[in-house]
Parts: structure tokens; sequence; C-alpha cells
């Protein structure tokens, strides 16, 4: 488990983020990403969650919006 979902994340659980990185993943098929880009992605994630404390209702924006930035 990520050290900063202990430390910066109030709402955000390895569980929550696990299911948010499954649906990028099926996401990603959806659309045919490259693998590049589905990676590029969580460490986009990574790095806001970080640094950033996100509510849950958030998560899911910020994925694909990470996605988006790494398309």
């Amino acid at each position: 488990m990520p050290d900063y979902l202990e430390k910066v994340q109030k709402d955000i659980s390895a569980n929550a983020r696990g299911i948010l990185i499954d649906w990028l993943v099926e996401v990603a098929e959806e659309y045919k990403l490259l693998s590049d880009t589905l990676h590029l992605s969580v460490s986009y994630i990574d790095r806001f969650l970080s640094a950033n404390s996100v509510s849950r209702q958030r998560l899911q924006l910020l994925g694909v919006s990470s996605m988006f930035i790494a398309s």
C-alpha cells in the first residue's frame, strides 16, 4: 500500500484506489489506449494523491482527468 494513503488521505483507502485502477484498466481497454497511457495515468494519480487530500466523490474525476492528460 502506498505510504501516502495513511499520511495524506483521510477519505481514500487502498481498496478505493484499487477499484479506481481497475476501472481505469477497463476504460483503457475499451478505448484501446496504449499500456503506457495507463501506467502514466496511475503515476499521475499517485503523485497527486501523495500531495493533496481528495474526497472519495472526486476520486473518479481525478482518475479520468489523469488519463486524459496522459493520453
